[in-house]
């Protein structure tokens, strides 16, 4: 053997050690040399089936499955107000395998008890898909037929009319639009979802129920709006006059665990935008009563971020 094949086979060996050790750092430091994704992902819900985050889970499935090449496995961890599926994602291994709604301002309302063990500018926030407005809803074939008359029974009983809501988040946009009609009213929180607090008006539990216009939209044959949030009515609720001094707005996105690899949370952003522009679950958006959304992952960053300067404490 000459020397210089001796010379090409140190060369040779060489190489193959250098890529066998930067692929063994790569394995040990989370995989990141093997195709990402490789298996199926995890989408939490942190809120009960059939309530907003339910639907958007389920209309992002079937294109983040396509997008991805991967199935989407989504489950249900319920409780405080989001905090408990908020809380599992924060806890979860941070490697894109993982994913969560997250929904603004109820991420950062939730946050700011000091027991719950997650904080909301921290996560790493993959885009905002959809928002809608807030709405007061009672149902069909109640007296208070109107905005009008849900005032008038407010200040002729007051403290006595009772409206449900989704945990804390409910209570502080109700009472934004309490502050601006002058009413009193009594608040019953509910845990788990707008889910769960349908059935509660359908039974008459309640007098009314504050909810987001993608809600109203979807129990219209059985619920009634009254009033709605913003500076316009709703095209898929003509006809529900808006109060322009009340700003409360519901936003859902996907976020990841605090730490997820930018470039996985890249990957990730690339098939929720494919996802969202699809006509199906563009138009699903557009006519359940929500806006549209298409963001980056700094964008969703920032617009988290300023949520919770406003609501944060």
């Amino acid at each position: 053997m000459t020397k210089h094949t001796y010379l090409q086979k140190g060369i040779l060996a060489a190489v193959a050690g250098t890529v066998m050790a930067i692929s063994g750092g790569t394995a040990i430091a989370g995989g990141h040399g093997a195709k990402y994704p490789n298996k199926p992902i995890t989408f939490i819900v942190p809120y009960s089936p059939g309530g907003g985050s339910d639907q958007q889970a389920r209309r992002l499935q079937p294109g983040l499955e396509k997008a991805l090449g991967v199935k989407v496995r989504i489950i249900y961890k319920t409780g405080g107000g989001g905090a408990v599926g908020f809380g599992e994602l924060w806890r979860s291994k941070a490697d894109g395998y993982t994913i969560s709604n997250v929904v603004v301002p109820n991420i950062v309302i939730a946050g700011n008890k000091p027991s719950v063990g997650f904080k909301a500018g921290k996560f790493s926030y993959i885009g905002m898909t959809e928002r809608a407005v807030g709405a007061l809803m009672v149902p069909k074939g109640s007296k208070l037929t109107s905005l009008k008359a849900f005032i008038a029974a407010t200040k002729a009983n007051p403290g006595k009319i009772t409206v449900a809501g989704v945990g804390s988040t409910g209570k502080v946009n109700m009472q934004a639009l309490a502050d601006i009609l002058g009413i009193k009213y009594t608040y019953v929180p509910v845990s788990g979802g707008v889910g769960k607090m349908i059935p509660m008006l359908l039974g008459n539990h309640v007098n009314a129920g504050m909810t987001a216009s993608n809600h109203a939209v979807k129990h219209k044959a059985k619920l009634d709006a009254l009033v709605v949030a913003g500076s316009k009515e709703v095209p898929a609720l003509g006809g529900v006059p808006n109060e322009a001094k009340w700003a409360y707005m519901t936003t859902w996105g996907v976020m990841a665990p605090p730490g997820t690899p930018a470039d996985r949370v890249k990957i990730l952003n690339a098939a929720l935008l494919k996802a969202t522009r699809a006509p199906s679950v563009a138009n699903a958006i557009s006519n359940g009563g929500y806006e549209n959304m298409y963001q980056t992952p700094a964008e969703a960053t920032a617009y988290v971020g300023a949520a919770v300067k406003k609501f944060g404490k």
